[in-house]
């Protein structure tokens, strides 16, 4: 037999991935799809192109010289089979029972015609442990005999599927409509033990002892880390997965939730720490790609799929529980895939309907397939999924704050009362009295900067606004005091983290190089030329990051106040 290899399935990954690997091997290449449109259009064309899109640099490559059919062309498919012993199945699970169907009898037929060799097929999928699901539909209505030869002859092949194909830019749509933007990843790791007869040597054939511990490795890792980038991504309306990653706080999200289930792996399959480690860096590498341009919508799609029990987000929490390992940031990208939305996505618009028939907790035990056992991790699934909201209203209201405090202080000068204005406005609880009171807050205390930063104290006045000792309880309430007192300390710690020092001529010195006494006129005029009071520079940076911090020490509190009402109402 020649080099060739029937790919089912023409879409992204089987052409732009599957015919990718085995063209530049030299195998002969037949794309097998059930669109008519699409097999004419790869007939018409007669070529396409395969994009390696790096972070670094971009390769184009020319798959030509194939063939392609449609799944209705049962004399041309036959040809086919009967001239090869190797099959990609590039399908998506929900097709698998129409598929195994199709490639049960062109198999029988083979057989028949007198090609009785072995033939493996190479199972393309984000599905962990496909095999045995596949096989159960491939072996349907056989008779014994006939079983007997499949389990014999016929290689079910599980592969872990890396490579992205994202939509390509409309440039590259126009220039070659068949298109496929890929990261170029170039290695398909395949079960070993699933051949039959001869096995293929290509380069980028991986041939895996372990298959369920790499399939179960892959789509915890890189599956689960693009469904959280995208399930928390989407509530700021970000575009693409590299948008998500440069958002501080869901990098975090991300990267901590690959830790949890990274120490999970290695307990469970005992893969090596420096392994997990250069491979959890390979995952942020590879996900952190702006020229692939992934989107948020392509990782986040089906919902409905990506919280199944043995799938992406609920199989490594479960994993982690397991092994005694908190999956704290994995339930938080649970409870974040519960609330995506998307009006053309019909997976997610079920599951917005039956939270709202049934409540939260019967739609997790529902689609993430939870039991009795499970009900202490399906409590904190409703949790994460009630506080995130919450979470995410005063991220941003944090963010306004950091804008307005920036805009303030660079028009009127003055940080203290540019925080007193920007914290309280946010807040809805603007005091003019306050504002009035915090009129001295500024280069320090009345321009003297050997003091406690304005910007600061501003802060603390913000946060008195919300939890204070009233004047009709001067000699008790010692609760709501130390309230304060604790939400004080805690806005000093990050200020001071951030910036450096809450001291005003330190600050000076860490931004300008030197402290300004600006009770001087030539030394005001050099901080101003200084950039103090530009846009995002000096101070008023400081004003933002004040205003800023003070919202985020309130919310995690507010959060906490919030959600102990709701549960008093519940009640």
């Amino acid at each position: 037999m020649t080099k060739k290899i029937v790919i089912w399935g023409a879409g992204k990954i089987g052409r732009g991935f599957i015919a990718d690997l085995f063209a530049q091997e030299g195998y002969d290449i037949c794309l097998v799809d059930e669109s008519p449109e699409l097999v004419r259009q790869l007939n018409e064309q007669g070529s396409y192109t395969v994009v390696h899109a790096g972070s670094k640099n971009i390769e184009q490559i020319k798959i030509s010289g194939y063939k392609a059919i449609t799944t209705q062309d049962s004399e041309e498919l036959q040809k086919e089979f009967d001239s090869t012993n190797l099959i990609a199945l590039a399908v998506f699970p929900k097709n698998f029972e129409t598929v195994a169907a199709q490639v049960r009898k062109l198999i029988l037929q083979r057989k028949a015609n007198g090609f009785d060799s072995a033939i493996n097929l190479i199972l393309c999928t984000n599905l962990i442990h496909a095999g045995p699901k596949f096989k159960e539909f491939l072996l349907k209505d056989l008779a014994p005999d006939q079983v007997v030869f499949f389990n014999d002859c016929v290689g079910i092949v599980e592969a872990l599927v890396i490579r992205i194909a994202p939509v390509p830019p409309q440039e590259a749509v126009d220039k070659d409509p068949l298109v496929v933007w890929t990261n170029g990843f170039a290695e398909l790791p395949v079960d070993k033990q699933g051949f039959r007869g001869i096995l293929p040597h290509i380069k980028s054939l991986r041939l895996v002892e372990d298959m369920r511990a790499e399939e179960i490795r892959k789509i915890y890792t890189y599956n689960m880390c693009h469904a959280v980038l995208s399930y928390q991504g989407k509530f700021f309306d970000y575009p693409l997965l590299v948008d998500c990653l440069e958002d501080k706080v869901i990098r975090v999200e991300a990267e901590s939730a690959l830790s949890e289930v990274s120490a999970a792996l290695q307990k469970e399959f005992g893969f090596a720490e420096a392994d997990m480690r250069n491979w959890i860096a390979n995952v942020l590498e590879h996900t952190n790609n702006p020229t692939v341009g992934d989107t948020v919508a392509r990782s986040a799609a089906d919902p409905k799929r990506k919280l199944a029990r043995d799938d992406r987000l609920i199989g490594p929490t479960l994993l982690c529980l397991k092994n005694d390992i908190d999956p704290k940031h994995l339930i938080r990208g649970i409870a974040a895939a519960f609330h995506y939305y998307d009006e053309g996505d019909p997976s997610s618009i079920e599951i917005q309907q039956t939270i709202k028939k049934m409540g939260i907790a019967a739609a997790v035990r529902r689609y993430c397939g939870l039991g009795a056992e499970d009900e202490s991790l399906l409590q904190r699934i409703v949790e994460a999924y009630r506080r995130l909201p919450l979470e995410y209203a005063w991220r941003k209201k944090s963010w306004q704050a950091y804008q307005l405090g920036m805009e303030y202080e660079e028009k009127y000068h003055g940080c203290g009362q540019s925080v007193v204005a920007a914290v309280t406005e946010v807040l809805g609880v603007f005091n003019e009295e306050v504002f009035k009171t915090a009129t001295g807050l500024s280069g320090g205390i009345g321009q003297v900067n050997d003091s406690t930063c304005s910007a600061f104290i501003g802060g603390v006045l913000s946060i008195g606004l919300i939890f204070y000792r009233e004047r009709k309880n001067f000699d008790g309430d010692r609760e709501s005091k130390y309230k304060n007192f604790e939400l004080v300390q805690k806005y000093r710690t990050r200020f001071i983290e951030e910036l450096g020092s809450n001291y005003c001529a330190k600050i000076h010195t860490a931004k300008y190089g030197r402290p300004y006494d600006l009770t001087d006129k030539a030394e005001q005029k050099k901080f101003d030329a200084a950039g103090a009071h530009a846009r995002g520079g000096g101070c008023t940076d400081v004003t933002g990051k004040a205003s800023m911090l003070a919202i985020e020490v309130l919310s995690e509190s507010l959060i906490e106040r919030e959600l102990s009402r709701e549960t008093s109402d519940a009640k």
